[in-house]
């Protein structure tokens, strides 16, 4: 977690989990979570669970939540669903370091203000119950349910899984085709990048994304076939558009001569015999395969991610006794 923000956590009383990447606890009686995101320091989700009671909050809490984003510099949207407000903070601009925390802090005063002065309470996401809540983090996304509720939303995720593995391998022979089409963008951004004069093989990272996504679009599920299959014809098409591109460099330096360029084609075999031209087309070839590999780790990981046949789900905390000062 970004410093500050944890410093600033760890001053107002929160809990602090650096593995799940939360700050939360009760400030101003009201319960929250400072949520880091992974990638970036300056960016953090804020929630809190919070229902109105009998009495009408003025303004209403839709109005006054959608106020906050022109009043508070670094926070960028704010929403409420009726049970849960998100805020999205993110310190962009000069010198945002200095008074990123500030405005978090500010924003948290007033909305917790608000939330006392109306009398609303903290309750269920999912039901608006009070009592019997828990803090949950699942798939690294923060939830409070209370426990008829989590159960409930771990047999629907339990039935999604299922229905995924019912689904097998999908349509293999649209998946191919899907993957071929992918690939052959890919063998365009290759030869479009030589021709420009840059390293080619960044076209390979183009390639095995193309494919993978082509094979998941038209085959309607990406498996482990899916992904093998995609990268055999990653790999392929990677050769081809390497080949198509010295067959280009011989046609340019021999059309004079009548040559055609598929003539050119036929003829590279007989040109990597020359240690020179072999060398080049190594060396193209094997930062392909790098950034083709690359390219095939990232999207195997969020496929595995989506399709896999469990949910990281953990319980941070109780919470029963949100209500209370």
């Amino acid at each position: 977690m970004y410093k500050k923000v944890k410093n600033y956590a760890i001053e107002k009383g929160l809990a602090v989990d650096d593995k799940a990447g939360i700050a939360y606890g009760k400030i101003n009686g009201c319960f929250l979570v400072i949520h880091q995101d992974p990638a970036t320091p300056g960016r953090h989700t804020i929630q809190l669970w919070m229902k109105q009671g009998a009495a009408e909050p003025y303004p209403s809490v839709v109005d006054f939540v959608n106020q906050c984003p022109s009043k508070f510099k670094y926070l960028q949207t704010a929403s409420y669903s009726g049970t849960k407000v998100i805020a999205e903070f993110w310190g962009n601009g000069l010198k945002w370091g200095s008074a990123y925390v500030p405005c978090i802090d500010a924003f948290l005063k007033e909305i917790t203000d608000y939330f006392r002065t109306n009398q609303l309470s903290t309750c269920c996401e999912t039901c608006g119950i009070g009592s019997g809540l828990s803090l949950y983090q699942i798939e690294s996304a923060d939830h409070l349910f209370c426990s008829a509720c989590y159960a409930q939303t771990s047999d629907q995720i339990q039935k999604s899984i299922h229905e995924k593995a019912k689904q097998g391998n999908g349509n293999v022979i649209g998946g191919i085709i899907g993957a071929l089409l992918g690939a052959l963008l890919g063998v365009i951004a290759w030869v479009l990048i030589y021709q420009l004069g840059y390293i080619s093989a960044l076209g390979g990272l183009v390639m095995v994304i193309c494919a993978l996504k082509g094979y998941e679009l038209l085959g309607g599920r990406l498996n482990i076939l899916g992904i093998i299959l995609s990268c055999v014809i990653s790999v392929v098409m990677l050769l081809f558009a390497e080949q198509v591109c010295l067959s280009i460099e011989i046609y340019q330096a021999f059309r004079e001569y009548d040559v055609t360029f598929f003539e050119a084609f036929q003829s590279v075999p007989a040109f990597l015999e020359e240690p020179e031209i072999l060398g080049a087309v190594v060396y193209d070839l094997v930062i392909g395969f790098i950034l083709l590999a690359a390219g095939a780790g990232g999207t195997i990981y969020q496929v595995y991610k989506k399709n896999k046949n469990s949910v990281n789900t953990k319980m941070i905390t109780t919470v029963t006794d949100a209500n209370s000062n």
